[in-house]
């Protein structure tokens, strides 16, 4: 070997003990143990999003109420023609009307009253909420159109409690900062009243469905008692409206 090669050869292993000793410049798979930092892909946390909800402008809160209404709209829509249960249709219909007219009154008090300072847009809606309002959409909508009829009914009513206690919450700490716009504030107080109430609404459905009591599709309730009273009646309980 002549001198040449055996300085060619020194001064590659010396290269490559140094590369080993460092691990700079590997593109390939550490195999020390040790796993790379990924960009995190899960949902923005309940605290993220209320705290969100707390900052957002007036724009922001009408935003989110339109947006809400957008989808109460569209799943009542869809209950409406696949429940068959006669109280979760009711429902259903009740979020179509409701939150139809809840629409109409917010996109008009923004073009009577906005004048150009209020105004709706998804990006007025901070990127936490926005992305799990997406998220938490989409879920629903994929459980909906792959179950059928009393799972249907339930997945419906059960995610209109959950979606409508949700809202609740982001309301009620969006309320406080509203304050100052007392316009805007009375109109988002309203909304939040008649959420509560579809809360309250779809608790007490889901209640019922738990118990098997709700009315179904042939308009019956619960067997009535045919036990004698004190009094003596019957003792028939009067249907729940």
């Amino acid at each position: 070997m002549t001198l040449t090669h055996r300085l060619a050869l020194t001064a590659m292993f010396a290269g490559a003990a140094a590369f080993a000793q460092t691990g700079t410049g590997s593109t390939g798979p550490s195999t020390s143990g040790a796993t790379r930092s990924t960009p995190s892909t899960s949902p923005p946390s309940a605290t993220e999003t209320v705290k969100s909800a707390t900052s957002m402008s007036p724009s922001g809160v009408l935003s989110l109420i339109h947006q809400v209404n957008q989808d109460e709209i569209r799943l009542g829509s869809m209950a409406g023609s696949r429940a068959q249960n006669d109280k979760v249709k009711g429902y259903a219909k009740d979020m179509v009307d409701d939150h139809t007219a809840l629409d109409k009154k917010l996109t008009d008090f923004v073009q009577k009253e906005g004048q150009g300072k209020v105004t709706l847009s998804s990006s007025h809606i901070p990127a936490a909420k926005r992305e799990e309002m997406k998220t938490s959409g989409e879920g629903v909508e994929s459980k909906l159109k792959s179950a059928t009829g009393a799972t249907f009914d339930r997945e419906y009513i059960s995610a209109m409690l959950k979606g409508h206690d949700s809202v609740l919450s982001d309301l009620d700490a969006a309320l406080p900062s509203l304050k100052g716009n007392e316009k805007v504030h009375d109109l988002v107080s309203d909304a939040r009243d008649k959420v509560k109430e579809h809360r309250d609404h779809a608790r007490d459905i889901l209640t019922e469905l738990e118990r098997g009591t709700a009315t179904g599709g042939s308009g019956s309730t619960t067997t009535p008692s045919t036990t004698p009273s004190p009094g003596g009646g019957t003792g028939r309980e009067s249907p729940r409206g």
